[in-house]
């Protein structure tokens, strides 16, 4: 068995989207020929969306070392190391933390040598401190980018270019890079000037392992995630079913929209009066075991694609292909989701309110008179987005990058 450094900033027991990926390759990884031992923040259970199951039957084996965030006390720490320093190296903020990592790193390496540092981002300190680590200690390292700030409008525009610069020179420096998906690899790739592979995110087969949870008595719609308004718009949705109740083809008291973690006014803000005038509820954040039976008991499961922004998979996409319930996609991005859809036959993308009305007309008939709405999952395709599948792939990228 090889042994590989994890660096993460979100883990386990974090209820986190981004805790899901490094979660499953230190899970999954003891199965390709290598011992992961992880290195991340503390997240201990007083810091709510605590969540010991988020990965399940997690081994006990893998060796975790959690540094807690040290909380800023002098003007120093508050002013020059949090709010100045992101602004000149962004890839040491947050400082306290990078000096108690680092020397948690120096320990570990003491202790048994690595063969390799897999690190992942945002925050871009993760990669500082798998390309310092790789340059002591003379082992290749993995950059693994979940987003990108060369490729999407995340920050503030004055810090954009800041954390765009590094990111582009830490992926670089990186033996190898990795990203969840093309439109993120040719950002990243045309930023950088290197090669930038693509692993996608996946969903924990374990989660789904379970006996299908019984449907609902109604027609129901479900979105399990956060919504980043303007960019995620849910308007042309609650149109379409303000529409088909209008018209009389879904009567109201048959169809819901449930929204899980995205607030009320965020709803109200796209559409006016939307958790009122329409049949729509709005839930708390669940814990992930509890989320995948939402949808697996949906009648459906929405995705809200993001406008105009090439190579978001986001990770509820593939749980979604793992509750085996039709997706409908909205807007149709045209790119990578609608491929995807397409090729595993998990789902539909629409755009136009008419187009989302007639989806969902269709699927209300047929779910009327056969109590579910059918689907006919390509297997083979969506097993290819098993985090299972796509640990593999990550172990022959270490393995080319340390094998003689």
């Amino acid at each position: 068995m090889k042994r590989v450094l994890l660096v993460a900033w979100y883990f386990q027991p974090r209820n986190c989207v981004a805790s899901y990926r490094a979660g499953c390759f230190a899970k999954y990884l003891p199965e390709n020929g290598w011992t992961p031992t992880v290195l991340c923040e503390d997240w201990p259970a007083s810091n709510g969306h605590f969540d010991p199951d988020f990965v399940p039957n997690f081994p006990s084996s893998v060796c975790i070392a959690r540094i807690p965030s040290p909380r800023p006390k002098t003007f120093w720490e508050k002013v020059v190391l949090r709010k100045l320093l992101p602004y000149w190296r962004p890839y040491w903020a947050p400082y306290r933390w990078r000096q108690d990592a680092w020397r948690k790193m120096q320990e570990l390496m003491s202790l048994e040598p690595f063969d390799a540092i897999w690190a992942t981002s945002d925050p871009l300190v993760t990669l500082g401190l798998a390309d310092q680590a790789a340059l002591a200690w003379r082992i290749p390292w993995v950059a693994d980018f979940r987003d990108s700030f060369n490729v999407m409008p995340f920050g503030k525009w004055y810090k954009r270019p800041i954390w765009a610069w590094h990111e582009a020179r830490l992926c670089r420096r990186a033996n190898a890079a990795v990203t969840v998906s093309r439109g993120l690899a040719a950002g990243l790739s045309a930023a950088s000037g290197r090669e930038v592979a693509v692993i996608e995110n996946g969903f924990d087969p374990d989660l789904f392992s379970g006996p299908t949870p019984p449907s609902k008595p109604i027609f129901s719609l479900a979105y399990t995630g956060r919504i980043v308004f303007p960019f995620v718009n849910p308007r042309p949705l609650l149109e379409a079913i303000d529409d088909c109740i209008r018209t009389g083809a879904i009567p109201r008291d048959q169809i819901e929209l449930v929204f899980y973690e995205a607030p009320a006014e965020v709803i109200n803000l796209a559409f006016p009066g939307a958790t009122t005038s329409l049949p729509v509820r709005v839930e708390a954040k669940l814990p992930h075991k509890d989320i995948v039976v939402v949808q697996r008991s949906s009648s459906a499961l929405v995705l809200l694609n993001f406008k105009g922004t090439p190579g978001v998979l986001t990770g509820k996409l593939f749980d979604y292909l793992g509750a085996k319930r039709p997706i409908l996609a909205v807007p149709d991005d045209r790119g990578e989701v609608s491929e995807l859809l397409s090729r595993t036959n998990a789902g539909v993308s629409a755009t136009s309110v008419a187009e989302i009305s007639a989806i969902l007309k269709r699927w209300y008939e047929e779910w009327k008179r056969t109590g579910t709405v059918s689907l006919n999952q390509s297997a083979e395709q969506v097993e290819t987005y098993s985090r299972r599948a796509q640990t593999k792939r990550l172990a022959a990228i270490l393995n080319r990058l340390t094998d003689p």
